[in-house]
């Protein structure tokens, strides 16, 4: 419990005024439907009650904020960043709700977005610190070991693999494909279950908007600091014998065994003979996920060779390396949307959203490379600044205020969401092709989308991924392995589960929970071998 002193009731004076505000618009929300009660559906009834149950609850959480109560606080501020994505959604998804309704969902949703930036500020958040037993040492502000490894950063590379796994998992049962071809064909979907679930669209959609160029970012961060460790040569060894390797085994062994199944239901011969000429007919290599290494390998390359020359330029100016307002998390990620922008709406719009480049097992969405290298840039030189200072240090303005970051995220995916219902699948459903203001707006969306819902994530490990955990630790140090030999696992799971009489979301959660356990175990099986270990 924090001391009431004017300083605080200063700092919350404009808190407590913008929650009367939410309540002043709660009881005008309740009056026009009083007025209209004849015409308005239950529903309108059931959200007004509960925005006005809030309501007073938040302002009742603001007068035991006046007396120093933590609790409150932080009441106060979860419901305000998760009362934002609720009004956000109400404002701009499809549902039972008028349009006069939807404005006033919109006003309040932008009450709740300025009450979640106040109630995260620092000079607020001083007032209500968090209790926390005291630890005893010899010295004042020990510095951490510089040997541990960031447990944030490896719990995030984790968690965007585990994305992966889910999105390959899942895409069997989602509702945007179509039946299962019957010719042997290379799909994003190797195995297109008759069981869907539009619940499955909207995961695909959200993963697709950011995960993979989150992937660039984190693997870019710690390339600065390796050649400056190794050097470009040693540097550029280690990659080709970690990254090539595993590429080509993956694509040459393990990407025609996973598309097996997909060339088995067409019903055509069985035999390995038949698969080898229906797979050479294909006309390129397919690689499936192995795409990423392969690109990765490639930026991996263009680093190495742009640290060699940079590291001869200083040797004679001088010079240092300067990254941008490394500073401000908003400056930052507002420079990196207009970049994305213009490196990614071209692209989209000579190339289209879908179009696959291939050359040999080598394959890669032809829309999105410059993204992706604007991504791997950003981590580069994230870690060339170093990870624990700048925006990215714990105490600092993207960690503290990672609700503001997860509520501009998930209101940026549903603007995504309201683009693509309203104005994208009626085209796509009348076999028109989109106008070309429609498909700016996607871009934009996706462009929005990848920026905000990746530095979420980051604000959210950053924040909460602290202490190493054993299973968390394997489970990292597993990853790049799953990544590279879940696919096969995946697609001969739907597979089996052609057959089975059960529900899609049953499906997809068991094919998801059937990879992770036999992608890891295989991989810490595996990692106990020397030779196998040094690529995994």
């Amino acid at each position: 419990m924090t001391t009431p002193s004017a300083a605080l009731h200063a700092q919350l004076r404009p808190v407590i005024g913008a929650q009367w505000i939410n309540l002043g618009l709660c009881v005008a929300l309740l009056s026009v439907a009083f007025a209209l009660r004849h015409g308005i559906s239950p529903a309108v009834w059931i959200r007004s009650t509960i925005i006005l149950a809030v309501s007073l609850f938040m302002l009742l959480c603001g007068n035991e904020m006046r007396r120093g109560r933590r609790w409150a606080y932080v009441r106060a501020k979860w419901i305000a960043a998760l009362g934002s994505i609720g009004f956000v959604g109400v404002a701009v998804l499809p549902g039972p709700f008028p349009a006069w309704m939807r404005i006033e969902q919109g006003a309040q949703a932008l009450v709740f977005l300025a009450l979640t930036w106040m109630m995260t500020r620092p000079a607020l958040a001083l007032f209500f610190p968090r209790v926390k037993a005291p630890i005893h040492s010899g010295t004042v502000n020990p510095v951490a070991d510089a040997s541990a490894r960031d447990a944030s950063f490896d719990y995030l590379r984790a968690f965007i693999v585990l994305l992966v796994l889910l999105h390959h998992s899942v895409l069997a049962y989602a509702v945007m494909w179509p039946a299962q071809p019957s010719t042997f064909n290379i799909l994003p979907a190797p195995i297109v279950d008759p069981q869907r679930w539009a619940g499955f669209d909207l995961l695909a959609v959200f993963n697709d908007t950011f995960f993979m160029a989150l992937m660039f970012l984190l693997s870019g961060l710690f390339v600065w600091p390796g050649l400056a460790r190794k050097g470009s040569a040693r540097f550029l060894r280690d990659r080709f014998l970690r990254l090539g390797v595993p590429f080509a085994v993956a694509a040459g062994i393990l990407m025609p065994l996973a598309y097996y199944p997909s060339y088995a239901v067409t019903g055509a011969d069985p035999g390995l003979l038949a698969y080898a000429r229906a797979w050479s007919s294909l006309g390129f290599w397919p690689g499936g996920p192995t795409w990423f290494i392969g690109l990765l390998l490639v930026f991996d390359v263009v680093a190495a060779g742009a640290f060699m020359l940079w590291h001869r330029w200083t040797a004679n100016t001088k010079a240092a390396l300067h990254v941008g307002p490394y500073g401000s998390p908003t400056a930052f990620v507002a420079i990196l949307l207009v970049v994305s922008a213009l490196v990614y709406v071209p692209m989209e719009l000579v190339f289209g959203a879908d179009r696959w480049l291939a050359l040999g097992p080598f394959s890669l969405q032809a829309s999105r490379p410059l993204l992706y290298a604007t991504y791997f840039l950003v981590g580069l030189g994230i870690g060339a600044a170093g990870t624990e200072g700048g925006f990215l240090a714990r105490n600092a303005g993207l960690a503290q205020r990672w609700p503001i970051w997860v509520s501009a995220g998930l209101a940026a995916y549903a603007l995504r969401l309201a683009i693509i219902i309203m104005l994208v699948l009626p085209a796509v459903r009348a076999h028109q092709p989109l106008p070309l203001t429609v498909r700016l707006l996607s871009d934009l969306t996706v462009v929005l989308c990848c920026g905000t819902i990746s530095f979420a994530f980051i604000a959210l490990f950053r924040r909460f991924a602290i202490a190493h955990h054993p299973v968390f630790d394997s489970l990292s140090a597993s990853s790049y392995g799953m990544y590279l030999i879940h696919y096969p696992v995946v697609v001969w799971l739907q597979f089996a589960l052609l057959a089975v009489a059960a529900g899609p979301l049953a499906k997809g959660c068991l094919v998801f929970v059937g990879s992770v356990g036999l992608s890891w175990g295989m991989v810490v099986a595996l990692r106990r071998i020397p030779v196998i270990a040094r690529l995994l």
